[in-house]
């Protein structure tokens, strides 16, 4: 029996095997992507010695993802979602062994072009994920659904990372890397297991300017989509800070090298449990209340970065983080279920990739400036700064869409 809050997380899987199997791929595809990522910021330090190369090896995870998801987008609304899915697993496993052809400092481009074509593929396994799960997951089972599969991704990365960095250096780097290729192989094979609908354009003549452009006109002419596309991008110009000031408060300003910077690390991972627990017991999933919600996370996330600034030890930081994450945990899952919710169906594939495009570029924005100001400030005025900004942003996004209806599809 399911209430207004849907099932619970084991039963949803137990009783919904399509949703079981994205789950699967998610988990292992997750996984792999952090093993991968210890190895190749490790591979690349090796070869150059570089912080400069560091910040061109992150922008190259990331830009390709904002460029491709426009494409991605028509993509997932005129084909096949479940093929494409599968195609850019097996495209991202080929990718993903380029790494183990880098030697030597001259085979770093190999290293730039393996990350780039990883990040430009992704969105298109995301937008057409994203857009199938309301056909997969019923009206009720569907704030579950993105719970589970924001709190996967989030535990992944915990234990990805973990994982990642023992298996490169008890094994070598060339094990990461095999290890990440696979594990996209074995996600193609969960979603092969999947009765996926196919979208309601499939087989329609693809004209990628034309489609592209009404996806815009929707976007334009759709109140409802306007209040919740802007959500994760409005958190990235805050959250993108938050890469680095996790390191620098566990190794610098507390003092406490890798081990805190791991502490840290893991109160991110514990706030990603509390968020999903806390939207289970406390939350009914109508368009009114995921509103209110994205508010209270995105506030959240900002003062507790406040409390960071101000923290006195490791431990007060870690629960401010904890409490950050877990805002940002009910952000994300809010933001993404008013979309599957608004966003008629002939749209959704171009509507949550641009939703992930936004999110990408406000991220990297985001870093980008934290870097910079961190250059001639200290990390805690830095933090303080982060916190107010995303206080004011997400004021700023309540303030725009307070008075716009909200109408489900």
């Amino acid at each position: 029996m399911s209430d207004a809050k849907g099932p619970s997380y084991i039963r949803l899987l137990r009783r919904n095997g399509n949703y079981r199997q994205l789950w699967l791929s998610q988990a292992v595809s997750n996984t792999g992507d952090w093993f991968s990522s210890i190895a190749v910021l490790g591979l690349t330090l090796e070869l150059t010695n570089s912080g400069l190369m560091l910040s061109l090896m992150s922008l190259c995870q990331m830009l390709p993802s904002f460029l491709m998801a426009p494409v991605a987008g028509v993509v997932a609304d005129r084909f096949d979602r479940k093929k494409v899915m599968i195609l850019s697993d097996l495209f991202r496993a080929a990718a993903a062994t380029g790494f183990l052809f880098a030697v030597t400092v001259e085979d770093l481009w190999i290293v730039f072009l393996s990350a780039a074509f990883l990040s430009g593929l992704s969105p298109f396994f995301d937008a057409a994920k994203n857009a199938a799960l309301p056909d997969i997951a019923r009206d009720e089972e569907l704030l579950t659904a993105n719970a589970l599969s924001s709190a996967t991704w989030g535990l992944m990365l915990t234990i990805g990372s973990a994982l990642g960095g023992l298996v490169a250096a008890g094994f070598g780097r060339e094990a990461a890397f095999q290890a990440n290729a696979l594990s996209f192989l074995i996600s193609a094979f969960f979603v092969l297991r999947a009765v996926i609908p196919k979208a309601s354009g499939t087989g329609q003549p693809v004209h990628f300017f034309s489609d592209f452009a009404a996806g815009l006109h929707y976007i334009g002419k759709d109140s409802s989509t306007r209040v919740f596309l802007p959500v994760k991008a409005t958190w990235g110009l805050a959250g993108g800070s938050a890469v680095l000031l996790y390191a620098l408060f566990g190794g610098q300003v507390f003092r406490a090298g890798d081990t805190g910077i791991a502490i840290l690390y893991t109160a991110r991972g514990a706030g990603t449990l509390l968020g999903t627990l806390a939207m289970k017991w406390f939350v009914s999933p109508g368009l009114p209340d995921l509103r209110r919600g994205i508010l209270v996370g995105l506030i959240g996330y900002g003062l507790s970065f406040v409390g960071v600034a101000f923290a006195s030890s490791i431990w007060v930081a870690a629960f401010f983080i904890m409490m950050s994450t877990c805002g940002s945990m009910v952000m994300w899952v809010f933001s993404s279920l008013g979309l599957q919710r608004v966003v008629h169906e002939e749209f959704r594939g171009r509507v949550l990739a641009a939703d992930g495009g936004l999110f990408t570029l406000s991220f990297a924005l985001s870093t980008v400036s934290a870097g910079l100001l961190l250059e001639t400030a200290t990390p805690r005025p830095v933090s303080l700064i982060v916190g107010i900004f995303g206080v004011a942003v997400a004021a700023l996004w309540a303030y725009l869409t307070r008075r716009t209806p909200l109408t489900k599809t």
